[in-house]
């Protein structure tokens, strides 16, 4: 026999049940940090549109004022050469970019030393094949997240590895570019 009292507790936990998912499934349901790096677009802690000469400087372990360097490279580092391109007060004002964003690292190129070759990755299904219509010689391999690597024609190897803004950073700003910057 239904009664109030089993009525009105039939009403309290159905009330709860979406509280109750939410606990114990909320964690996957927060968005993520807008301020830490897309997994994989970040080289030893640089990552695009966040970091800036200094970062750069500290990491390269350059003393002095940022301003003293020429912080865009190519610099020899462990493993192969890395240059920097930065967002300039131009680039900022043709990608309708916020004046915050003038001076922050807009892409890593890595050139490792030792040759990589595609097979030695283990490219996740996450990596997408692009190739520029005009480029004959190279083709990548490109995460939404960021993360590009540049492959030469013919010989399936590692050319450069290339970390820019992700996909969902790049909508926001007036970028228009097939693969990579």
């Amino acid at each position: 026999m239904i009664t109030l009292s089993l009525i009105m507790k039939m009403r309290f936990l159905t009330a709860l049940a979406p509280l109750a998912l939410l606990f114990f499934f909320g964690a996957a349901l927060v968005p993520a940090d807008p301020n830490k790096p897309v997994a994989g677009n970040s080289w030893r802690g640089i990552v695009p549109l966040r970091s800036t000469a200094a970062d750069v400087a500290r990491v390269l372990g350059l003393d002095g004022d940022p301003g003293d360097h020429d912080l865009t490279g190519p610099f020899p580092v462990d493993g192969g050469e890395v240059t920097f391109s930065y967002l300039s007060a131009s680039l900022a004002d043709m990608f309708r970019a916020p004046k915050s964003m003038t001076g922050r690292v807009f892409t890593v190129y890595f050139k490792p030393t030792s040759g990589l070759a595609r097979q030695d990755l283990k490219l996740t299904p996450d990596f997408k094949r692009c190739a520029e219509d005009m480029d004959k010689t190279f083709y990548y391999f490109v995460t939404e997240g960021g993360l590009a690597y540049r492959f030469v024609r013919g010989s399936d190897m590692v050319d450069v590895i290339i970390y820019q803004p992700s996909r969902s950073e790049v909508r926001r700003l007036a970028v228009n570019t097939t693969c990579v910057f």
